[in-house]
């Protein structure tokens, strides 16, 4: 399984790595199992949290990871600093890991969900997490700090710049290309950058001739129960992995099949070309043109008083009229008001045509009407 230098830690990481915040339920054996096959398979990084899946995705890996040669894998994990805004708390934490997670040290050490504002009020102040982290570190408990972060990329620039940090988890994929600027940075300054979302949530985890086509890759792709795999995932891989500032890419694998196919994906891929890669950024170019026609994301329009997830609605729909991802957008809008991340949006079948949205839309999108487009695109039939 090929393998990447992260940063300046000396550590090499597998391309693809084992993201651990889907194993849902309280049952630890199966997905111990599930983790204990990856660790065979050869992936060598795995990343959890302290609250993943109810708090137990920690033990999950712990158990699925016991026996196994420690020195074989790179345990991440990570917490919020809101949670734990002082030295001592956050001490007590990474002691609180070390126990469900079977080990004596982690390799790295996260902080959730980072935002610079946070960082400067909370993280860096006397007795705060930084120095509890750095005491940590300094008994061998932890090898490596790092953070993950949904802050806009020149905030994100900032905390790189900080000299803190040795690794940063942030997404980028195929259809979100927002943090580019991010991980060239990252690459310039030496820190190893891990991607959160290659799939984009899964979505790109089921077949598009658009995208299958858009990276050279036209394998006819395997079906296991109706849901195209294969082709148009490991061309998403590919595309994030040929950026040479990428580390690895973190996937959330739900079962042995996906780790198979993960495997040989990490085992074979290969990086784009000069020429293929401008190719491929002309096209999504022309891709995000007609996208922010239809909706740039800004999210001006929300919250929506009837909580329709506006912005949420229209990127799925996107993806299923831009991209061909029509399976994968379908199943993730059926999850609207019902399951994570969608569990706080209501879909767009509650809009009232009150156009309290209409009125905030800096491009004067006539947004009732385009819901009510976008729903007929995404409703399952």
């Amino acid at each position: 399984m090929q393998t990447r230098r992260c940063g300046k830690t000396g550590l090499d990481l597998t391309v693809i790595g084992f993201g651990a915040m889907r194993m849902h339920g309280d049952d630890v054996a199966p997905w111990a199992r599930l983790v204990r096959l990856a660790a065979e398979a050869g992936f060598n990084y795995f990343e959890t949290s302290d609250l993943y899946c109810g708090a137990t995705s920690e033990l999950k890996v712990g158990e699925g990871l016991k026996g196994f040669p420690r020195d074989k894998v790179y345990i991440s994990t990570k917490s919020r600093l809101t949670d734990y805004p002082t030295a001592d708390g956050i001490r007590r934490a990474v002691e609180q890991s070390l126990k469900k997670l079977r080990t004596d040290y982690l390799d790295f050490y996260q902080l959730w969900g980072l935002r610079l504002e946070t960082f400067r009020d909370i993280a860096v102040k006397k007795g705060g997490t930084i120095e509890g982290i750095r005491r940590a570190m300094a008994e061998g408990l932890v090898r490596h700090l790092g953070f993950t972060s949904h802050d806009s990329p020149p905030n994100m620039i900032s905390l790189l710049g900080t000299g803190e940090f040795e690794s940063v988890t942030l997404q980028y994929n195929l259809l979100d290309r927002e943090n580019e600027p991010v991980i060239a940075e990252a690459g310039r300054l030496g820190i190893g950058v891990v991607v959160m979302g290659p799939l984009h949530g899964g979505i790109l985890g089921h077949h598009s001739a658009v995208v299958s086509e858009l990276m050279e890759n036209r394998r006819v792709p395997k079906r296991n129960k109706g849901v195209a795999t294969g082709s148009t995932a490991e061309a998403a891989f590919r595309f994030v992995l040929s950026n040479p500032n990428v580390t690895c890419a973190a996937s959330g694998m739900m079962n042995s099949r996906e780790i198979e196919e993960n495997a040989h994906t990490a085992s074979t891929i290969k990086p784009l070309s000069a020429k293929e890669r401008s190719a491929v950024d002309k096209t999504l170019g022309e891709f995000k043109k007609t996208s922010d026609a239809l909706c740039t994301g800004c999210r001006y329009c929300m919250p929506c008083p009837e909580g329709v997830g506006i912005s949420e609605v229209f990127r799925l729909a996107n993806a299923s009229r831009i991209y061909g991802l029509r399976d994968g957008s379908r199943r993730d809008y059926a999850l609207f008001d019902k399951d994570w991340p969608y569990d706080q949006f209501k879909d767009a079948s509650h809009c009232t045509e009150c156009g309290e949205c209409r009125e905030k839309c800096p491009q004067k999108i006539n947004i009732p009407e385009e819901l009510k487009k976008a729903h007929d695109i995404l409703k399952q039939r």
